[in-house]
């Protein structure tokens, strides 16, 4: 007794999961059945337009993904990003670091390079809500290697200060992770610095005047501009009498 034909149903369920030689397999299952009078001429057209469907679904993917004619399951060699060069970095770290990413008390639970990482991700999730940016690309950001910025990110979901949400795709390479600040210390921190870059007032709580600012500054007093005119006028009058 021969191995048992697949009915329509199972073959229209394979077909959504199979690629690569499973479908070519299904293709040959479901001429057998045509040819057999086990599938129907209307079945087999539905089936058929399935098979193509799900070639072109997968195409599409691996054209995303930029592997070009690469079978599904192939995942290219990960593109590096390099730090600029290390004095560069270096300071670029130090720099990111001394900017004050996040409140002291949570500051001093990480290294220099890894506050600097932080510092990336805390910009990414105000502007977007999230980061989604590469490890890769957080490293070179931050002036650190691939590993140092996985370690701060790892360091700082043990201490629930964010979540990490991983994007795992079966035979194909996986998106980048989804990072967002939980902490609510951080997040009154972030919130807080944009406000006062909004209202114009620096970190400790001083106001910068504008350029345009109509007032005279002197010593103990703060007058406006008319007034000065007006005393400058009352002088040359005051001159006129002397003379």
């Amino acid at each position: 007794m021969g191995p048992r034909m697949m009915t329509v149903e199972e073959m229209a369920e394979g077909i959504g999961r199979a690629h690569g030689a499973a479908l070519d397999a299904l293709t040959r299952a479901l001429w057998a059945g045509v040819a057999a009078g086990q599938i129907s001429d209307e079945d087999a057209g539905r089936l058929v337009e399935a098979i193509q469907a799900r070639r072109t679904a997968i195409q599409a993917v691996q054209a995303a993904a930029g592997r070009g004619s690469l079978p599904v399951g192939v995942i290219p060699k990960r593109k590096r990003q390099r730090p600029p060069e290390r004095s560069l970095a270096i300071e670029r770290r130090r720099r990111l670091a001394a900017s004050g990413p996040m409140p002291s008390a949570l500051a001093a639970r990480f290294t220099t390079g890894e506050l600097a990482v932080l510092r990336i991700v805390a910009d990414e999730f105000q502007a977007r809500q999230v980061c989604a940016l590469c490890l890769d690309a957080i490293a070179a950001r931050a002036g650190v290697s691939r590993t140092l910025a996985k370690g701060a990110l790892r360091q700082a979901r043990r201490l629930g200060m964010v979540e990490i949400h991983e994007r795992r795709r079966t035979g194909a390479k996986s998106l980048p992770n989804l990072v967002r600040v939980v902490d609510r210390e951080w997040l009154a921190w972030m919130k807080r610095g944009a406000s006062q870059a909004k209202s114009g007032t620096n970190g400790i709580g001083g106001r910068f005047a504008p350029t345009t600012d109509r007032r005279l500054v002197t010593t103990g007093t703060t007058r406006p501009a008319e007034n000065l005119q007006g005393a400058i006028e009352r002088g040359k009058a005051n001159c006129k009498g002397i003379a």
